[in-house]
């Protein structure tokens, strides 16, 4: 895995001998860098992120691309493969016209668009199939929200989001 020539390295929990408050620290600063210090920008707009509500002293965004909802119970805990791969999440947003033509490592990043489940807001997805991750925007009239992102476990999951973008170009198509 991680072929790719524009994706950053992983930061591995096992890099700080099990530390969770430190290894949070160095993910958070890593954020902090790219979302709140700094914007990326999508097609011309600059993507921004969801402050509140805070969870402790955390953006919502922050915990959003790092925790996971296991229990579906409302209450998220630290998913190791969306905090490792933390840094991702600026560089798909910031490469998202890769394509098979610009670059020999991959397929290139499957773009799709889809409206959101609330409201009139387009949801525009970003999946590079190879890594099996996917980094999803919702468009908004002058900028882009930073909704989530994620590791794709299960093959199933793979399978559908394959689904939502054939289904997309079909419709782009004709």
């Amino acid at each position: 895995m991680q072929e790719v020539c524009w994706l950053p390295e992983l930061i591995n929990f096992s890099d700080y001998n099990g530390d969770w408050q430190k290894y949070e620290n160095v993910i958070y600063s890593i954020f902090k860098t790219d979302f709140i210090d700094t914007a990326p920008v999508f097609q011309k707009s600059q993507v921004n992120i969801r402050r509140h509500p805070m969870v402790g002293d955390k953006e919502e965004a922050f915990i959003h691309i790092t925790h996971q909802d296991y229990n579906k119970d409302g209450e998220r805990l630290p998913d190791m493969r969306r905090c490792e791969r933390i840094r991702w999440v600026r560089s798909f947003i910031e490469n998202y016209n890769c394509d098979a033509t610009k670059c020999s490592d991959c397929d290139g990043i499957k773009i799709w668009e889809n409206d959101a489940q609330r409201g009139t807001d387009k949801r525009i997805h970003l999946l590079l199939e190879e890594e099996r991750y996917i980094v999803v925007l919702e468009r908004r009239e002058k900028y882009c929200l930073l909704i989530t992102s994620f590791y794709i476990q299960y093959d199933h999951e793979l399978r559908k989001k394959l689904k939502h973008y054939d289904d997309y170009k079909k419709l782009q198509k004709g």
